[in-house]
């Protein structure tokens, strides 16, 4: 199942970088607007009741993606997943985002994340994970409506 992760992951990396390619790489105000938001997303994360407010409204209702498990998950399950979370975030930081807008109202962001803080049985744990996320300008807003994150092995 993690082999087919990061062959989604890598096949997604190389889509993007063609569409990049094609669509060129202006909108300065929009790329920095959708790093603050994936930068707002990961800080409301160690916060259960808080983040499901910061982060329902960044993802449409049409919302499909895996998780870093290689599940499937809508809206409901990713926000969901939040709210049941056992694991206490301390920290997390996005590194390398890189923002590909293809049209003034879709681009994309990749990344790497990563987090530390401790498990529901108050283990110390360090994540790393890999990530793509798919955005689209709806009704004056930006949104995400797909994402693939995967889990990465060693720590970066």
């Amino acid at each position: 199942m993690k082999k087919l992760g990061i062959t989604l992951i890598v096949a997604l990396f190389a889509i993007v970088a063609v569409f990049a390619q094609q669509g060129g790489s202006g909108g300065e105000a929009t790329k920095a607007k959708l790093k603050q938001m994936e930068d707002a997303w990961v800080k409301a994360e160690s916060d259960a009741d808080h983040g499901v407010a910061v982060i329902s409204p960044m993802v449409a209702d049409d919302f499909a993606g895996y998780s870093a498990k290689g599940e499937m998950v809508d809206k409901s399950k990713l926000l969901d997943s939040l709210k049941t979370t056992t694991d206490k975030m301390a920290s997390a930081k996005n590194d390398e985002m890189q923002v590909h807008i293809y049209d003034k109202d879709l681009a994309s962001v990749t990344g790497t994340t990563s987090e530390a803080g401790t498990d529901k049985d108050g283990q110390s744990y360090n994540k790393s994970y890999i990530w793509v996320d798919t955005w689209m300008l709806r009704n004056g807003k930006w949104q995400v409506v797909a994402e693939g994150v995967t889990e990465l092995t060693a720590k970066k």
